[in-house]
């Protein structure tokens, strides 16, 4: 295992990668998407260089959202094996994503506990995990989009992000397995929105249940899942954002055969709240201060 100080880390990357990564984003720019980060890497005592020299594409059965992203891997495994055939000395170095349809300017938790669960699985071939994050388009144009780059490490807690001072970009050809591109979404009124990422990150952590989905007829996203309550039962909930001109407002109901939550969901028709979260804290406390009426016969 390599011997790491703060810091002791470099990083070369190929502009023919990033002007693809840059494509992607520019066909992706209402949900997020990524792929995987390959090249060689070389260790000079307790320094470590790494050489970027191609990228894979998230792959055609990615699943999609504006604030969460999962990789074909399938797919992504076997475009890495086409390279590697004619390429033998390259590794899997890590893996790219975006936030710039989002605004969240830095690795959320979900994504900094995938990674040091993949830097630290047995399985996973070196000592370090490189992700490179896209978090906004650039105005100027120059780069197309703003990114930042993180190490993360065996057996270390903390998450090293690299000063742009320690990353250079170099003309080279980039590596290729011949990836064909998924269609391009068509746009929607999907913006930039900190509170979704603000609201997939508090479901996740409080109420994993909730999954963050889009509907299809309004294109706009809404969670989805069963929320436990003070009796034990679990009611379905549903928090859907509207669409609407200026700042987002969201909806909440909840399906349950018990007429006293019943008469809850009904008063919650038109009721609007600023984000998902506070809509489902609000609902799940009726619902159980209804629970709690009914069986003292309130």
């Amino acid at each position: 295992m390599f011997r790491w100080k703060k810091n002791d880390f470099s990083i070369a990357i190929a502009r023919s990668v990033l002007e693809s990564i840059y494509d992607e984003c520019d066909r992706f720019d209402v949900d997020e998407t990524g792929g995987r980060i390959i090249g060689t890497y070389n260790q000079k005592g307790a320094h470590l260089e790494i050489q970027v020299s191609g990228m894979l594409g998230p792959g055609p059965n990615a699943d999609r959202s504006p604030t969460s992203f999962f990789q074909d891997g399938e797919h992504q495994e076997q475009m890495f094996r086409a390279i590697e055939a004619t390429h033998p000395e390259i590794e899997h170095l890590g893996n790219w994503h975006t936030h710039h349809v989002n605004g969240y300017p830095t690795l959320s938790s979900g994504d900094k506990t995938t990674y040091f669960k993949t830097v630290n699985h047995r399985n996973h071939n070196t000592d370090f995990f490189y992700a490179l994050l896209v978090v906004k388009r650039n105005t100027r144009g120059n780069p197309r989009y703003d990114i930042k780059h993180f190490f993360f490490r065996r057996d270390d807690n903390t998450v090293y992000e690299i000063p742009h001072s320690q990353v250079k970009i170099i003309d080279m050809p980039a590596l290729s397995g011949g990836e064909k591109n998924a269609p391009t979404p068509a746009r929607d009124n999907v913006g930039p929105n900190l509170e979704r990422v603000k609201d997939q990150e508090f479901f996740s952590e409080f109420y994993p249940e909730l999954k963050a989905l889009i509907s299809k007829p309004a294109n706009l996203p809404y969670w989805k899942g069963t929320v436990k309550l003070v009796d034990g039962s679990r009611a379905l909930v549903v928090a859907l954002e509207n669409d609407g001109e200026g700042k987002s407002s969201y909806s909440i109901t909840a399906a349950d055969q018990n007429h006293a939550l019943g008469n809850v969901t009904s008063g919650y028709k038109n009721r609007r709240f600023p984000t998902a979260r506070h809509a489902v804290i609000h609902l799940e406390r009726d619902l159980n201060h209804a629970i709690f009426k009914d069986r003292k016969g309130v």
